[in-house]
């Protein structure tokens, strides 16, 4: 009843009024969110631009005068008119260049900014509808590379650098979030209001230990002073696959198996009378394996609906965000459920409290076998390699029941549909955050004006249940070469199982913080101080049964019998930290800053458990010298320059400690008749173990030009990083008398390059506007010291090359002739012919072999450089977005698709593998006498590994350009909704878009940035959604 009442006196108010609403966009062309307006006569009437640059506001008659005001720009005085309807374009403000950016711990003045910083907006980001942050991410900030390698949902294993790699370790960077280190792919990615990426030591240092690949700030939305605005942004979302290998289908497959075994000097298999057999006994089929394991599209819908608002003592934001995604792999789902409220209070006179909750619930769900691996039990790989001319169902004639029916070569048999339909993964998830902070201002007292005092609180839970059930399949097995099916087995596993697994855990940050700022005439210094502890907590535990009679057990207390014990485990960490900035500006011209932080690890042993990092930075603005006053065109000219050290403890825990394990019952001793267990020592005592530390220099470049239309920045880098732990397995344990470390700091790498930002954006009277961006990033590594041998037979860490390098044999081409072939040294394995690989004998020593003759033959798979380029044109209310993305220097091997070792032992490199399917385009360009100038080796159903080895033959350039997404929207006309004073929508907005729509490689039967099949190839999405955003 209150709350009707509520409403009924806030309709009537409104009814009372003349409501305006419009559209601000700066001289650039890109709405500006955020900018203030309200009724020069009664400042108290006032609104704010959403991220969309629309507003509305309530005015008490039409004849008043509306202020709009941003940092940056001029504030512009507009008189209403009577319209109801006022779009306004604000001219930037070359001499209060104000924008703020977002940097450790804290905020500060762009122009005031002198390390290397990239950042993005949420107006910025959500271009198209997306299910986690990091892919939206992708080609939107310098210096960032974001590497999907899998269109898995809910899948979070994507690869996230900045600035390539520094390290033989993780070089993935620290992720903040609202002040603390969290992850990324569970949020909201609507309630992202910022993107900060923290590049070189002047901005990272103040995080020290945790720095060293830097740090990505993510701050979620916040409430503003205004009347309360309530928004919907929904979408629907059909996905289909990237890039698929092209697998032949029956006809197809029976034509070139035929003719592979012709080549090989045999007689064809697949005869006329053959295959009227194989239909005569119900097994012949013209089978789509991946159409019965890969539905035609997956299906994902999104909602969040937000509330925000406030007034001068209290600010508020709160949003309900759903998810819930089909996978286009049968059996695969993903749902989410998002909530969040932030709230930031004036409690007193320069008392503020600043408080984020937020709570998330994920549930994914897999098939029971994993589709994440290449084996002859993944339902991905069975679907591949399923020959196309057997049927996957078979009748069984004693009792008529259909049953899956599989080819067999002897070893495996392959069904992929029936492989997904045994049992079931589902993982459960439970996440909190909290985190608030008070804050005092010491304005009042005029010796400590421009000192401020505040406690901040972190605060993350996780609670994670994992239930796998995983049972046998039944299936007929067709056998080629006695034509006969074969009675029902079971595959997979021998007994149903049942694994449940539990684990949480929370981490607790406590931070009080003093800041500084203040002007003395041309002399303007601000600084912080604080001290951080860092607690985590962790445990989990797992139980496993089997002998499961229900084929969907919901708890393990329905298994009949214990497989093996429970088991579980617990960690306790933590860590302090002592951080300082101070920074210093003269006159607005020059700068300085000074950054130390100091922290103690737990890793490492007492004496060797602080690390020290400092930063210096300066900066020149150019363009405020007075011998700068004639030129009229450039608004803002800077140069900066950083040095400092970064560090990293990416290694084991307790390494300086003697650890033990138990034999449990094998080589146990007997006491009193009874088997006692024993336990031995593992690892050797490393007392000498430290950080690992990174010094980091780069100098960088701003400018801004007419009128601010015309934005640059570039920025060279140079980072070596030294004492990188490197791991090495001991011999023998030392209990035996083994002394060999595990681990040593041996490791040095040095890294050079550099990302740059152009933009140029303009807005016209007439409605039009653009904006036009492109950024390119360049980086690579070089190993200068590596202690421990890293002898992976097709990717090293070799001195003097990039990490990653690919190795193998150079080819020189196929044999063409007999006397090629009597004069060739012996070959590594398998047997030499027409139409096979010929390899270099690099030392020439008469035979081909992997230690001897292996040499460089590619970049690493991680790029060199990446680009981007977005195109923004607006008129009126229809906008279009482009945004290309793409990747260079890199390369990546077809052997390498499934490496066990030398060899390749899938269907990218070799025709018919295992008896299975194969790709059209391997054998349509094979070697035969009538195609000698063939693209691939000869035309074979044998096994012959020769050609398979790792050799420059199969290295493919990995360079690509995505029509990354492209969106088209379109926002009703103001006159439309505000029919009247009673108008209540301000805003309907509906939109078209599109991800990965067009890719262009150099190979186009995998994704680029996925070229392999070791973790089931589940490959990039492509996405067509409609969208709609309403707020009231």
């Amino acid at each position: 009843m209150i709350f009707c009442l509520f409403l009924a006196g806030v309709f009537y108010a409104e009814a009372q009024s003349f409501r305006v609403s419009g559209t601000v966009k700066g001289n650039q062309g890109g709405a500006e969110a955020g900018v203030v307006i309200f009724l020069k006569s009664d400042n108290s009437v006032g609104a704010m631009t959403d991220t969309e640059g629309r507003y509305s506001i309530n005015v008490p008659s039409k004849d008043g005068v509306l202020v709009f005001s941003l940092l940056g720009f001029k504030t512009a005085e507009v008189p209403i008119n009577g319209r109801a309807t006022v779009d306004v374009i604000l001219e930037s403000d070359a001499t209060a260049l104000e924008e703020v950016v977002v940097v450790g711990y804290g905020t500060q003045r762009k122009q005031f900014v002198v390390g290397s910083v990239s950042q993005a907006t949420s107006k910025d980001l959500m271009k198209a509808p997306t299910t986690d942050v990091q892919s939206m991410l992708t080609g939107r900030l310098a210096g960032m590379t974001n590497i999907q390698k899998t269109g898995t949902p809910g899948e979070g294993n994507n690869t996230m650098l900045v600035r390539g790699l520094s390290t033989f370790n993780s070089s993935s960077p620290l992720v903040i979030v609202d002040g603390v280190p969290r992850t990324m792919n569970n949020i909201n990615p609507n309630d992202i209001a910022t993107v900060s990426v923290l590049k070189d030591a002047a901005t990272a240092a103040i995080y020290g230990v945790q720095a060293a690949n830097g740090v990505v700030l993510i701050t979620t939305k916040t409430g503003a002073q205004g009347k309360a605005n309530i928004s919907y942004d929904g979408s629907v979302t059909f996905t289909t696959n990237t890039a698929v290998p092209d697998l032949m289908n029956a006809q197809q497959y029976i034509y070139w198996h035929n003719k592979a075994k012709q080549m090989d000097g045999q007689e064809p298999y697949w005869t006329d009378e053959k295959i009227a057999k194989m239909k005569e006994m119900g097994v012949y089929g013209e089978t789509d394996a991946l159409a019965q394991v890969f539905d035609d599209y997956g299906f994902t819908h999104q909602h969040t609906v937000s509330a925000s608002g406030g007034t001068d003592k209290i600010r508020y934001y709160a949003s309900l965000g759903l998810m819930d995604e089909d996978g286009i792999l049968r059996n695969t789902e993903y749902s989410r459920y998002n909530v969040r409220a932030s709230i930031d209070a004036d409690l007193a006179q320069n008392l503020k409290l600043t408080m984020n909750v937020a709570g998330n619930y994920t549930d994914r769900m897999w098939p029971g076998l994993s589709f994440r691996t290449q084996s002859e039990f993944s339902p991905i790989t069975q679907a591949y390699y399923a020959v196309p001319c057997v049927a996957s169902q078979y009748t069984d004639p004693a009792t008529g029941e259909v049953f899956p029916l599989g080819y067999t070569n002897g070893t495996y048999t392959y069904n992929g549909s029936a492989a997904l339909d045994t049992g079931y993964q589902n993982q459960v998830s439970y996440r909190a955050e909290v985190s608030s902070k008070v804050e005092y201002d010491f304005d009042a007292i005029r010796p400590l004006k421009g000192l401020k005092a505040s406690v901040f609180m972190g605060y993350n839970y996780l609670h994670t249940t994992d239930r796998n059930y995983l049972e046998a399949y039944q299936i007929f097995k067709y056998d080629p070469k006695s034509m006969t099916v074969l009675q029902q087995t079971s595959l997979g596993i021998s007994e149903n199982n049942f694994n449940r697994s539990s684990s949480l855990g929370w981490n607790l940050m406590i931070r009080p913080q003093l800041t500084y700022e203040r002007e003395f005439g041309k002399h303007n210094v601000s600084g912080l101080f604080l001290f951080e502890r860092y607690n985590t907590y962790g445990e989990t535990m797992t139980g496993y049964k089997k002998g499961f009679f229900s084929d969907y057990p919901v708890d393990i207390s329905t298994g009949l019998a214990e497989s093996n014990p429970a088991s579980g485990s617990f960690n306790h960490t933590g860590m302090a930290s002592f951080a300082g900035r101070i920074s210093y500006a003269y006159d607005k011209r020059y700068l300085a800053e000074l950054t130390f932080r100091a922290d103690g690890s737990y890793k490492f042993a007492p004496e060797d458990r602080w690390g020290y990092f400092p930063s210096l930075a300066l900066g020149w603005v150019i363009s405020e010298e007075k011998f700068m006053d004639n030129v009229s065109f450039i608004d803002l000219l800077k140069l900066r320059a950083s040095a400092g050290v970064l560090g990293s403890d990416d290694t084991g825990e307790y390494l300086y400690m003697q650890t033990y394990s138990t034999t449990g019952s094998s080589y146990s001793y007997v006491w009193n008749g009874t088997a006692m267990p024993s336990f031995y020592t593992t690892g050797y005592v490393h007392q000498g173990l430290t950080w690992s530390r990174t010094n980091t220099y780069n100098v960088g470049l701003e400018l801004r030009a007419f009128n601010n239309r015309l934005n640059f920045e570039f920025d060279w880098f140079y980072k070596y990083t030294k004492n990188i732990l490197e791991y090495g397995t001991s011999t023998y344990a030392p209990s035996l008398g083994g002394n060999n470390p595990y681990w040593d700091n041996s490791g040095e790498v040095d890294n050079r390059g550099f990302d740059m930002t152009i933009n140029w954006g303009d807005a016209f009277a007439n409605g039009w506007s653009y904006n036009l961006t492109g950024i390119v990033g360049w980086s690579r590594n070089k190993v200068l010291k590596k202690k421990i041998a890293d002898d992976h037979p097709s990717y090293r860490a070799i001195l003097g090359q990039p990490m990653g390098s690919i190795y193998g044999f150079n080819a020189l081409g196929l044999f063409q002739t007999q006397e090629e072939l009597d004069n060739y040294p012996t070959a590594p394995s398998g047997w030499l012919e027409l139409g096979a690989i010929r390899y270099e004998d690099v030392n020439g020593d008469g035979k081909i072999d992997s230690t001897h003759d292996y040499v460089k033959i590619g970049r690493s798979s991680i790029p060199e450089m990446t680009f981007s380029f977005n195109a923004e044109v607006s008129w009126k209310d229809l906008s279009l977005s482009v945004l290309l993305q793409g990747a260079t220097l890199c390369n990546y091997q077809l052997n390498g698709a499934y490496n066990n070792g030398n060899t390749d032992g899938s269907m990218f490199t070799r025709q018919f593998y295992g008896g299975g399917n194969s790709l059209l385009h391997l054998v349509e360009n094979s070697w035969t006498p009538e195609n000698t100038d063939a693209r691939y080796p000869r035309l074979s159903a044998s096994t012959n590994a020769n050609n398979a080895w790792a050799s420059s033959w199969w290295v493919i350039d990995g360079s690509y350009l995505r029509v990354k997404n492209v969106q088209l929207s379109y926002s009703l006309p103001k006159k439309i909704l505000n029919t009247g004073k009673n108008g209540s929508i301000d805003r309907v907005r509906i939109y078209f878009a599109g991800t990965n729509l067009f890719t262009f490689s150099a190979y186009k039967y995998l994704d680029p940035e996925n070229p392999g099949i070791n973790n089931g190839y589940y490959p990039q999405q492509r996405t067509f959604s409609i969208g709609l955003n309403l707020t009231f």
